[in-house]
């Protein structure tokens, strides 16, 4: 017997034979839409019920995902696309650290949702994705529920490194930097009623952390195991100048420190031991020592990882697996400069793949302009403004890559009387063969957030500093530095000096 009610096929059987079994499956297969199988013991039943297919599911629900969900049905509305995220709210990433101090621990003013992809008719489900069947194409649902898909699109994210070779890392108030609504709302809560606190890490987020909350009057200590804090991303030179910037904005700094051990009393945080000897008493620990890839999931379902944890893809975002791909956090990158495998989780190094696997899902639309992620990073600490891109002498030295370069700074407005102005500097890195931009820094006021996407782009379109130095620019007394000393043109015009007019240019 079989019968259809609004638009889906069933059948029900009395299993009397194997014969009969084999025929419904087969009327099953011919049917349009796909069907799956429930046994019901009572009697011996069969009951066919249908399992709804999309053209796309996209397992996430953070920029990554969010951008391909949208750039998909901006661009193929007949396409059938489903979201599954685990959480109802997201978070703005990057924000996060200002909830705790500018947006007055409300994490609700720093919420990020899939909105925009719902209004051009995508589908949401809050759930958990427990298995993917890359063979039959379907992805089961902690509820047990079954979608199909023709195209699925891992955009997973990341973790918070959690040191459980730490002892005392899971004691009561030790938290993390996790990209979590309700976690991050109940931490941004708990800050409240701390005096001091610990921060383990010298990144962006946990010295933009540390920032934020030295800002509310907390005693805030942070331990960092390089040398200076930023040092992963700026050069020595503009490590130095952030990291006394983060001084300056009361932050206790410990560097070239480790943490040995968090101390405990009645399983509470009392005090953290450092690798000199010291104990240090907090109220809390807070970890931001990095992001892994959260690629569990991915690992069951038979990907490929590289030696990060990172799901392998090419430079479209297309795994070893027929039609699954991956973009974002969960991703494997490779180096702009150096082709070799790397690790930047950036949101925006993760919605520019996401644009670019989007437009090309259902066949290569898009030629991908660049052959690799080009670290772009920018901060603020205590007002200042800092951003850089690409090479620096520490990173060139490491991958051996020769560079020259050159430091220029100037008002960011003319006259710099302005009462607005700030001294803007531009420090521009180039190969000595050629003169090709591979590298800069800024650092002053708020223009340095886009003049490091100036530097960005002179990068990835392999500009020179011949070429740079006739750049025609747009400029105004209260919008920007004089015409006569743009720090990028200056910069560039000194490099432009050392290759061509010096006997030996200055290889750092």
């Amino acid at each position: 017997m079989s019968f259809n009610i609004e638009g889906l096929a069933f059948a029900v059987i009395r299993r009397k034979s194997v014969q009969a079994a084999e025929g419904i499956s087969g009327f099953c297969q011919a049917l349009p839409v796909r069907c799956d199988i429930i046994e019901v013991s009572l009697y011996h039943k069969k009951f066919y019920h249908s399992m709804k297919t999309y053209d796309i599911i996209i397992i996430g629900g953070g920029p990554a995902a969010i951008v391909t969900g949208i750039t998909v049905k901006k661009f193929f509305r007949d396409k059938s696309v489903l979201m599954i995220k685990e959480e109802a709210d997201g978070l703005v990433p990057c924000g996060i650290p200002y909830i705790f101090h500018v947006l007055g621990k409300d994490a609700d003013q720093n919420r990020m949702g899939p909105k925009p992809f719902v209004d051009l008719g995508g589908d949401v489900q809050v759930e958990t994705v427990v298995k993917v069947d890359k063979d039959k194409k379907n992805v089961t649902l902690k509820s047990g529920e079954t979608f199909g898909y023709d195209k699925l699109v891992f955009a997973t994210g990341s973790l918070p490194v959690v040191p459980e070779f730490i002892p005392g890392y899971d004691l009561k108030n030790v938290f993390y930097i996790k990209k979590s609504y309700p976690y991050i709302k109940n931490l941004a809560a708990e800050v409240a009623d701390f005096k001091k606190i610990v921060i383990v890490g010298g990144g962006f987020i946990g010295a933009e952390v540390a920032e934020q909350l030295a800002a509310s009057k907390i005693d805030v200590t942070l331990v960092e195991s390089e040398s200076l804090c930023f040092s992963k991303a700026f050069s020595p030179e503009l490590s130095a100048i952030a990291t006394e910037e983060l001084k300056k904005a009361g932050v206790h700094i410990m560097t070239s420190t480790l943490v040995k051990e968090i101390i405990g009393e009645n399983n509470r945080v009392k005090l953290v031991l450092l690798s000199n000897g010291k104990k240090i008493e907090t109220d809390a620990v807070i970890f931001s020592i990095g992001y892994r890839a959260n690629t569990q999931l991915a690992k069951e379902t038979g990907l490929e990882l590289n030696r990060y944890g990172d799901i392998h893809v090419d430079n479209y975002g297309r795994t070893t697996v027929k039609d699954i791909s991956a973009c974002g956090d969960c991703a494997q990158d490779f180096g702009f400069l150096t082709g070799r495998s790397d690790v930047v989780k950036l949101a925006s190094t993760a919605t520019a793949q996401a644009r670019t696997l989007g437009h090309n899902l259902f066949g290569m639309r898009i030629k991908k302009c660049t052959s690799g992620t080009l670290g772009v990073f920018s901060t603020a600490i205590n007002g200042m403004a800092m951003a850089a891109a690409g090479a620096n002498e520490k990173n060139a030295s490491e991958a051996g890559i020769d560079i020259v370069s050159a430091k220029f700074s100037s008002p960011d407005r003319h006259p710099g009387t302005l009462p607005d102005s700030s001294v803007l500097t531009v420090k521009l890195y180039a190969s000595p063969v050629d003169g090709s931009i591979i590298g800069g820094e800024a650092w002053g006021g708020k223009s340095v957030g886009e003049i490091i996407n100036i530097i960005s782009m002179s990068i990835q379109k392999s500009i020179t500093v011949f070429e740079m130095i006739s750049f025609q620019v747009g400029t105004h007394p209260l919008l920007t530095a004089s015409p006569v000393n743009n720090p990028i043109i200056r910069a560039a015009e000194d490099i432009v000096y050392q290759i061509s007019y010096c006997k030996s240019a200055v290889r750092e």
